[in-house]
This record gives structure tokens, C-alpha cells and sequence, in this order.
């Protein structure tokens, strides 16, 4: 299955989820009777929503939908929030009618579809460091491809302290393949490291602010020597955030993802094509250790461990 990451959904924001928005917009321009001229720009696209606006009888309009507002229940004040979603969805849109991976689904039509809770299988690796999350990363499918969408400088990854282990194993292992000055030896020096950023994660939970604190600074000083001194591993850190395709068990496995895109308002998305490795995708070039959101409200200590964040760049 060829997929695809990129947005964060905000549909808790805006009224209106973006992945329902993108199946609209998509499902329309593509079947179409103007088909090859409505998706030949953004213009385009955003002058039909504008059209559907002050018709009823049009498929796009707010009257016609009955999915993908905020708990379930379409109301009126969610229609602004509507045609704004219908609006950068149309960029979006307009950028995958000049990618060549949506040539196929173009041509015969293919119907979008959001996925919902789809969830793939996790890989051995990840099974031996007892992570668990299998959530899907494609967040929509076209046909047989499958979209995971984010807007903006969005988290490429938030870890806890199972799932980060997992990721670097394979990371580590990557980048052992395409960097022979990168030795088993180094592995496993990062891996160390990796283990004990992640007890310090843990040990986050049931401390106080300051404890965690001092976690966190220690945990952070480990995962800079990890990208100080290994240039290009989180090339494979981040591939691999972006992906899955090591937690679910390869390229085309069930939850994994081959593209990444990503929205910005008005304007094209970035579009990141992992087989050719064109437009990279782009990450901050290190880890961060983030606190705990979790509080108890009479003790104050915290009740869940601490997470590494990858954070994309629009740089």
C-alpha cells in the first residue's frame, strides 16, 4: 500500500476535521466533468468552493454534509469553520495533481476515504521493546493510497519511553546500512544512551516539577551527544517518525507511510517522496525532552513519564 504523512488535525479548533475536508475536496475535483481543469490550479479549485458557497444543490455545500464536525454534530456556527477547511484542503489537492504518485488515482477516479482508528501490526523490533501503539499514520486513502496529513511546524513524533527505544533500534540500524563508518560499537553506545534517556523519561512519573526537571535536563544532555556526535542519524530518526515503516513491518505494510505532506496556509504543500528522497523531510536537527503534561491535582507529582518530541521545520 503506497502511503502518505503529513497535518495535524484541528478539528477540535476549527469545527471541522481537515482529513474530511480533503475527501470532500478531492472527491469532487476528481470526478468531476471538468476534472483535468479544476485540478489544474488552486484557483480553480477555490473558485468552485466559492461557487458551491450560494448553492444548495451543490455537493460541496455546507447544507449537503453530514460528516466531520466536532463531536458528531454538524451545527451552524461550524459552517465558517467548514469553507476555511475546504479552502486549504484546496492547496493540498492542487499539489498532489502534480505528483506524479496520484497520476493512477487521477485517472480512475479514486474515491478518498478517512481512515479513522485503522491500526497495522507492529514489527518484532518494536514488540521487544514493549511498545505497543499500533495507530496507523495514514489518516486518509486514496484508492490505495494512504495520506497522514500535517499543517504547519507540526510534532513529527512524541515518544514515550518504549516507543523511543524502538524507533532508535531501527534508526541505528539504517543507519549502520547507508553509513559504513557507522559501527555496531556506535549502535550500541547510542543505544545505551537511548536507554537511559528513556528510565529518566519514566522516572518523571510520581516526581515533582523540580525532580522532573532535573530528569529532563539530563535526558536532554544524552540526546544532544547522540546527534552531536552521529551526523545523519536522524535522517533515519526521522524517516522512520514520518514512516513506520519500521514499527509495521516495511515499505507497503499495513500503517506504514512512503510520503510525507505537509500543508502551510496558502500555499503548496510540501510534498516529501520517500523512495526518491526528493524535497527531504524537514526536522529540527535534534531531539527534544519534553515534561510530562500529567499532574495530580492534591500531590502535585506528576502521573505519566516524560516523551521525546520531534519537531518538523518549515525552514
Amino acid at each position: 500500500m503506497l502511503s502518505f504523512i503529513g497535518f495535524l488535525t484541528e478539528a477540535t479548533k476549527s469545527g471541522y476535521s481537515d482529513e474530511h475536508a480533503l475527501a470532500r475536496v478531492w472527491d469532487h475535483a476528481v470526478q468531476h466533468k471538468d476534472a483535468k481543469n479544476l485540478l489544474s490550479s488552486h484557483a480553480n479549485l477555490k473558485a468552485e468552493i466559492e461557487k458551491a458557497k450560494t448553492d444548495t444543490s451543490h455537493p460541496l455545500n455546507f447544507a449537503n454534509q453530514t460528516e466531520g464536525f466536532t463531536g458528531g454534530e454538524k451545527k451552524p456556527e461550524h459552517e465558517e469553520a467548514y469553507y476555511k477547511e475546504l479552502h486549504h484542503a484546496a492547496h493540498a489537492v492542487a499539489g498532489f495533481a502534480q505528483h506524479p504518485a496520484f497520476e493512477d488515482a487521477i485517472k480512475n477516479k479514486e474515491k478518498a476515504q478517512v481512515s479513522g482508528a485503522d491500526a497495522g501490526s507492529v514489527s518484532d523490533t518494536w514488540k521487544k521493546h514493549g511498545a505497543k501503539n499500533a495507530t496507523s499514520k495514514a489518516d486518509v486513502k486514496i484508492g490505495k493510497i494512504g495520506l497522514s496529513l500535517k499543517k504547519g511546524a507540526a510534532q513529527l513524533m512524541s515518544a514515550e519511553s518504549n516507543e523511543l527505544r524502538a524507533t532508535y533500534d531501527h534508526a541505528t540500524t539504517q543507519h549502520m546500512k547507508s553509513n559504513p563508518n557507522f559501527t555496531a560499537e556506535h549502535k550500541q553506545q547510542v543505544m545505551d544512551k537511548i536507554h537511559q534517556i528513556g528510565k529518566h523519561m519514566e522516572a518523571m512519573k510520581g516526581a515533582d516539577l523540580a525532580t522532573q526537571k532535573q530528569h529532563q535536563a539530563h535526558a536532554q544532555k544524552l540526546a544532544d551527544e547522540i546527534h552531536n556526535d552521529h551526523s545523519g542519524l536522524m535522517d533515519h530518526v526521522a524517516h522512520e517518525a514520518a514512516t513506520g515503516q519500521g514499527k509495521f513491518g516495511g515499505q507497503g505494510s499495513t500503517g506504514s507511510a512512503d510520503v510525507l505532506v505537509t500543508t502551510h496556509a496558502g500555499v503548496a504543500p510540501h510534498i516529501h517522496d520517500v523512495k526518491t528522497n526528493n524535497s527531504p523531510i524537514k526536522v529540527k536537527p535534534k531531539l527534544r525532552i519534553a515534561l510530562p503534561k500529567g499532574r495530580d491535582k492534591t500531590t502535585g507529582l506528576g502521573t505519566r513519564g516524560g516523551n521525546a518530541k520531534l519537531d518538523y521545520s518549515t525552514n
